[in-house]
């Protein structure tokens, strides 16, 4: 395993998290919204937040790219524990794929609903609900991803795990903090369940950042005690020469 690619999938995760916050900033944090604006506030709104909306749509397309880099690396390394028969590592790799596509196409959604400002409010309104329900209903293949490394990290019972078993159980608690994005698509109405709300955007938006740190700092000693044990068994085998047994 090439250190220095493995390197560049870790930090990823911290990049595609600072591109999402520096988007978000272009907005003034102003996003979501409440889904009980009027067409007439809705359209103003983007007419105000017009140049930043886009260079937060950027910014996601960017985030992703880089989360997807990031699934990848968790990839590896629990590929070192389930060995050459992967199913697990690739339903991870899967579900870090289409848990990420919905913060693309909510970027390209909100390019389309800023792009022409002087529209019928009411196809405005419809853009932009499609984007929310876009990024937020989709937390179950999101689910699936953390589903896959609780297994892996909960059934590496080597001496010398990949993984300590709090990596499981930080995945667990996100697990169980992503799904209710899914009953924001139909509780919608409840303030709390809206787009804008605690437990429909907040929860899960905090439970995500966290998310990449912890499983960044998890990675990055993974891949360090990795690369030493590689290092030492190279060491090993030149020390042994030709012929013989290290």
């Amino acid at each position: 395993m090439d250190p220095f690619r493995q390197k560049l999938c870790i930090w990823a995760g911290p990049v595609s998290l600072a591109c999402f916050l520096i988007g978000m900033s272009f907005t003034g944090f102003a996003l979501p919204m409440s889904s009980g604006l009027r067409p007439e506030e809705l359209v103003a709104f983007y007419q105000q937040h017009r140049v930043g909306i886009r260079i937060a749509a950027i910014c996601s397309l960017f985030c992703s790219g880089f989360m997807m880099m990031f699934a990848a690396a968790i990839a590896a390394q629990l590929q070192r524990i389930e060995g050459r028969t992967t199913p697990w590592v690739f339903v991870q790799l899967m579900g870090g794929v289409m848990g990420n596509i919905p913060f693309a196409l909510t970027g390209i959604i909100w390019t389309v609903a800023a792009f022409r400002p002087d529209r019928s409010p009411e196809v405005t309104q419809a853009i932009n609900d499609l984007a929310w329900f876009v990024l937020e209903l989709p937390a179950p293949t999101a689910v699936i991803q953390f589903l896959a490394i609780i297994c892996v990290v909960l059934g590496d019972d080597s001496q010398d795990p990949v993984f300590p078993k709090w990596v499981a159980y930080l995945n667990v608690l996100v697990a169980i903090a992503f799904l209710p994005g899914v009953a924001g698509g139909l509780l919608v109405d409840y303030k709390a369940m809206d787009w804008n709300g605690v437990i429909a955007y907040s929860l899960p938006g905090l439970a995500s950042a966290s998310w990449v740190v912890l499983m960044f700092v998890a990675l990055r000693k993974a891949a360090k005690r990795a690369d030493s044990m590689s290092g030492q068994g190279s060491a090993q085998a030149q020390f042994a020469g030709p012929g013989r047994v290290p």
